[in-house]
């Protein structure tokens, strides 16, 4: 059996998705948990879920990776910085189970938001570059994630409620869109 570059860059694709969504699931169900200290508040939960769908999204994109027949370790660099991106704003956002305060964890959303929203602009600006790497230019939802992008900027220097519930709402729009346009075509 001949392992070709392109599944090895899936496999690690898939090894570094597999460890975000791992670690949501596990923080997801230490907030459901009742028993458990830990106590998200809904900008968190909303990111959260949002964060494990965008994980989702990408896994499913792994096939496109496979279509490469060649690839360099440059290349492999940058699509591997996606889900690198992805693991660390995730991390960054999670809640910590030895915070048991729920002010403490309304108060962390702030103070976690700047490195949070950077690396989710950053991710933003992967996703484009990934698909000039693919070999198909911008896509269709290219001209969305660069909108995305703008709005996890304003995000990451904003700490006004008002502006952040606002914009999770158009950001969670945003990605309902990506994900329809993707899944017609």
């Amino acid at each position: 059996m001949e392992i070709s570059s392109a599944l090895l860059v899936a496999m690690m694709f898939v090894v570094l998705l597999s460890i975000g969504i791992g670690n949501i699931l596990m923080s997801l169900a230490a907030m459901v948990d009742r028993r458990s200290p830990v106590t998200a508040s809904r900008m968190h939960i909303s990111w959260t879920v949002l964060l494990l769908l965008v994980y989702f999204s990408l896994f499913w994109h792994t096939l496109d990776f496979l279509s490469v027949e060649e690839w360099n370790f440059g290349e492999f660099l940058y699509v591997i910085l996606g889900p690198v991106l992805i693991l660390f704003a995730s991390q960054v956002l999670l809640p910590n189970s030895s915070s048991t305060d729920a002010g403490e964890l309304n108060e962390r959303y702030f103070e976690v938001s700047r490195p949070f929203f950077l690396l989710l602009a950053a991710s933003q600006i992967w996703v484009n570059g990934v698909d000039l790497i693919l070999g198909g230019g911008l896509t269709r939802s290219g001209g969305i994630n660069g909108v995305a992008m703008v709005f996890a900027l304003i995000l990451a220097f904003s700490h006004n409620r008002t502006v952040h519930l606002l914009l999770t709402i158009a950001m969670w729009l945003l990605f309902l869109i990506v994900w329809a346009v993707q899944g017609l075509g």
